[in-house]
């Protein structure tokens, strides 16, 4: 890890990274989220607290987005299986609050309280999306964080750990 060329490890789309550099765009991330609420609560401008806000929040998407398509080609996988994990647990979310959305203008459409067959509905609702999101954030997790990458070079370039296990 001597050589990092950090352009290409938080910008760049091209190449593989190995677990290490993964968890090392992650450990910047964090950082930067630190320093980021450090700002701001020590700036006093909601303009500049939202301007610091917006900015590293791009900032942090494409380094999220860069260090994931490599991490995907280290696995020999293309990067499109990210739309996976990121509007995953978006669209679950949008089911979600669409039939408890529906579910309560049934009920105030009908002048009707919400029963407890329609909490229930809610409940149960709440319960798996919430199981298939924790699904989608554990297979997300092994992927990135702990599955060692294709041996060899493969199609997105040469194996980042060649001649270190």
């Amino acid at each position: 890890m001597s050589n990092i060329n950090w352009g290409n490890l938080l910008f760049g789309f091209s190449g593989r990274i190995n677990r290490a550099k993964w968890w090392l765009t992650v450990l910047v991330a964090v950082i930067i989220n630190i320093l980021v609420s450090v700002v701001s609560n020590v700036v006093e401008s909601a303009a500049v607290i939202g301007i610091i806000g917006i900015v590293s929040f791009v900032a942090l998407f494409w380094v999220s987005l860069a260090a994931g398509v490599k991490r995907l080609h280290d696995l020999n996988r293309t990067g499109a299986w990210l739309i996976l994990f990121y509007l995953g647990p978006v669209l679950l979310s949008a089911v979600f609050f669409a039939i408890v959305g529906l579910d309560v203008m049934a009920a105030l459409v009908s002048d009707k309280s919400l029963d407890g067959t329609t909490m229930a509905r809610v409940g149960t609702t709440a319960i798996i999306m919430g199981v298939l999101a924790l699904i989608l954030y554990v297979w997300a997790f092994v992927w990135f964080g702990c599955l060692r990458g294709s041996v060899g070079p493969n199609e997105y370039g040469p194996d980042p750990l060649e001649g270190r296990v």
